[in-house]
């Protein structure tokens, strides 16, 4: 038997590619993974989390406390008048008797609103000072109750756990506060088809209880000047999923004209103690 022993070319174990070029491979493709992921699980989570009973989301919510976090105290008069006025909007939107919806206050100069888990509305000082009567009241909080309605918080943080676990599960971090970091208890991101229903919604309500839309639009026009006044980050933290303030008043006439609805008609204002408990907090704060 003859053997050889043949001399073996040089390079034969190195890649003739480029480092670079697998390295952009693998990193083109774990994008696409976590986009894919994100996508599929953001959809899929929401939808899940919507079938979840409104009284397992209360159970949820009752895991933090809320009062930590607002003035409710500091003005009675006022909350009796704004959870009066919630809980009249509340049956206007035929909302079930197991959802109930609780307001709160927040002495802060934040020009917002928000709704979260288990039937919360948060308003700001800072955005009730800018109201003009009852009618724009009105459609600020049939919005972020039309939110709770159509369980878009439960939805954003059902599409947010599961996304979070998925971006966890690629990139290998060991990340155990994914249920905290979405948000149980603040301004939840609800997107740009969420803003919209919720807009339409509040639309309906300020028809059904004062038989116009007058006042509606005017709450898309004090968020257009505000806009205007904020600096681009500012923006891109509040306003990243809300439809510009342009088309939403768009939508608002087109919408009050194919169904007939006058955006004309009396308005009514505001109560005396309203402005007056927001000046005293406003006092406050600046004491403090």
């Amino acid at each position: 038997m003859k053997y050889e022993n043949p001399q073996i070319p040089e390079g034969i174990n190195v890649s003739q590619d480029h480092p670079l070029k697998n390295f952009l491979i693998l990193l083109i493709g774990s994008i696409v993974l976590i986009v894919t992921l994100s996508i599929v699980l953001g959809v899929s989570g929401g939808w899940l989390a919507g079938k979840i009973p409104f009284s397992a989301e209360n159970k949820i919510a009752a895991m933090y406390n809320v009062n930590e976090d607002v003035d409710d105290e500091n003005v009675p008069e006022l909350m009796i008048y704004l959870q009066d006025l919630t809980d009249q909007i509340s049956k206007a939107q035929n909302l079930t008797d197991d959802m109930k919806i609780t307001v709160h206050y927040i002495n802060s100069d934040t020009v917002n609103a928000f709704a979260t888990l288990g039937g919360h509305v948060f308003l700001f000082r800072g955005l009730l000072e800018k109201l003009p009567n009852e009618n724009t009241l009105t459609m600020l909080l049939a919005h972020e109750i039309a939110h709770v309605k159509y369980r878009h918080p439960i939805k954003s943080l059902g599409s947010g756990i599961l996304v979070g676990i998925a971006i966890s599960t690629v990139t290998g971090s060991t990340n155990s506060d994914i249920l905290g970091s979405a948000g149980l208890l603040s301004s939840l991101k609800f997107g740009r088809d969420m803003e919209q229903q919720s807009d339409e919604e509040a639309m309906m309500t300020l028809h059904a209880m004062y038989g116009h839309l007058n006042g509606g639009a005017e709450l898309f026009n004090i968020f257009h000047t505000m806009r205007k006044a904020m600096d681009v980050d500012e923006l891109s933290e509040i306003f990243s999923t809300h439809p510009h303030d342009e088309n939403r008043i768009e939508n608002f006439s087109r919408i009050a004209k194919n169904k007939g609805w006058q955006q004309t008609g009396s308005l009514t204002p505001l109560p005396d103690f309203f402005q007056q408990a927001l000046k005293s907090e406003m006092s406050v704060l600046e004491e403090d």
